[in-house]
């Protein structure tokens, strides 16, 4: 009898591991029937149009394993394209939820979902994602820059300057030129509320932390001109032209004042007189000629004009050549045609776009400090060529 047990424990063994893999291959290929008729469910849902049913039958078809996130995401990324922010929404939230995901997936996920909070106009949950991710090596910038775009929308400069710390951290020149104008859009509403010393810290942060910010030495100016502290306006005005020249035509005049409060227009005639030689500017051209006139009489600016239109013609150009001509001309038969000139050159021009965005290429008649279209921050600026400077 102990020799037959002997006998049959072999057996016995040999039929329980038979079994056991047999279960496991049915267990198996039950859970990929079950996957089966979950994704074919799905997938019968999404071409009959009822879509909401088609997600949530697919996003448990495709259980959250790390070699599954990537079609999660691309899933996801496809809704928001289409604009169905929704469905994007729904399927980064489940990912959110996954606890055992790595850390990179997660931080994936939790940024994703703040993008289609910030989409969807949900600013208070996009910031709070995003505040998340602060410390992320992978998301801190993006973060930082999307937290930025919230408070610009809001007007919550105070908020955005909270982020100082993170933004020179990052040393991103963006970041920190939208952190210098959130200082300046700070200091324009101290300067309507004349709080004179308030103003000049404000802009003093500014010019620290992007000291090429020519909206800042713009109000600088602007702050000392109406203190008639007209050296300090100058040197502004000049910091402006050394940043960026294609700001300074919006600012000829007001230094041009500057300089004849303090009795030094020669200068302020030199300066321009460089000017036009590094840009060719029509506002630099205008003003140059009418010192020429001054200095050496208007034969003299008209030959300078023409010579100068000839090398870079530009309609402002012509249109103030036109004007001298009609100054210096007795002839009423030519003072009628060149008026008539002039008129409809001043039409042309008063209809045409005289801003342009360098970013996105916006065109406006109206300067703005932020673009109304991609809303960068000083791109603003006068157009160049035929039809402007």
């Amino acid at each position: 009898m102990l020799g037959l047990l002997f006998l049959l424990l072999p057996v016995a063994m040999a039929y329980g591991w038979f079994m056991g893999r047999n279960s496991v291959k049915q267990n198996t290929h039950s859970a990929k029937q079950d996957l089966s008729i979950k994704y074919s469910t799905g997938l019968n849902y999404l071409l009959s149009n009822q879509q909401d049913k088609a997600i949530e039958y697919l996003i448990d078809a495709f259980q959250v394993e790390d070699d599954t996130v990537e079609a999660h995401f691309a899933m996801a990324n496809l809704f928001r394209k289409r604009g169905e922010l929704d469905r994007a929404l729904k399927i980064h939230e489940h990912l959110v939820r996954q606890k055992h995901l790595p850390n990179k997936a997660k931080q994936q996920a939790a940024y994703e979902l703040g993008k289609d909070f910030l989409s969807a106009g949900l600013f208070d949950r996009a910031e709070a994602m995003f505040q998340k991710l602060l410390k992320s090596k992978i998301y801190s910038i993006k973060s930082i820059t999307s937290l930025m775009k919230i408070y610009q929308s809001t007007k919550d400069w105070k908020q955005g300057i909270l982020l100082s710390k993170a933004i020179v951290k990052s040393k991103d020149k963006n970041l920190l030129n939208s952190l210098a104008n959130f200082y300046c859009e700070l200091a324009t509403t101290a300067l309507n509320e004349d709080k004179f010393i308030e103003v000049i810290e404000l802009l003093e942060n500014a010019l620290k932390y992007d000291p090429d910010s020519c909206r800042a030495n713009w109000l600088l100016a602007k702050v000392y001109e109406n203190h008639k502290q007209y050296n300090e306006a100058c040197l502004s005005y000049q910091a402006i032209y050394l940043q960026d020249s294609e700001f300074f035509p919006d600012v000829i005049d007001n230094m041009e004042r500057c300089y004849q409060q303090i009795d030094a227009i020669d200068e302020f005639q030199k300066f321009i007189k460089k000017v036009y030689s590094e840009t060719g500017s029509s506002s630099a051209l205008i003003k140059n000629v009418g010192y020429i006139e001054q200095k050496q009489g208007a034969v003299k600016a008209l030959e300078f004009t023409l010579t100068a239109l000839r090398r870079r013609p530009t309609i402002r150009g012509f249109n103030h050549f036109i004007k001298m001509q009609m100054a210096t001309d007795s002839s009423q038969t030519n003072l009628t045609n060149l008026d008539m000139i002039n008129e409809l050159i001043s039409t042309y021009l008063s209809v045409k776009h005289r801003y342009n965005c360098r970013n996105c290429g916006f065109n406006s008649s109206t300067h703005y400090w932020s673009c109304p279209s991609c809303h960068d921050w000083e791109q603003m600026k006068p157009i160049r060529g035929l039809e402007g400077e």
